[in-house]
């Protein structure tokens, strides 16, 4: 109980794995400029579009579910302190070049396999 208390003090990933399972739902059907997986590889063409989307999404969910199970370890073994706090902030920002990286690594590997 006290790890869930600990959680909602510091819900970001939470959030953002929220937020990642909504997008996973309700994918972006079209290149837009609102939300999904925008860069300018991901956004030249719907073949790039949709590809982005579903990888990135994918990643993201495996990233931040060990990210959360990460943050609960943390937790048990720190409490809140701000070692735990700032891991899991390092580990989010981690992700996200991870996603990045990996997804425009993908699509440009589709691009000359083309």
């Amino acid at each position: 109980m006290e790890v869930i208390t600990l959680l909602l003090k510091n819900p970001i990933v939470i959030i953002v794995l929220f937020i990642i399972l909504i997008t996973k739902v309700f994918p972006p059907k079209n290149i837009n400029s609102l939300y999904g997986y925008r860069t300018s590889n991901s956004m030249k063409n719907k073949s790039n579009w949709d590809f982005a989307q579903k990888f990135s999404t994918n990643l993201f969910l495996i990233l931040l579910t060990v990210l959360l199970l990460l943050q609960i370890i943390l937790y048990l073994i720190f409490g809140s302190t701000t070692f735990t706090n700032f891991s899991v902030f390092i580990g989010l920002i981690i992700s996200v070049a991870i996603v990045l990286y990996q997804t425009e690594k993908k699509l440009k590997q589709s691009k000359t396999s083309e």
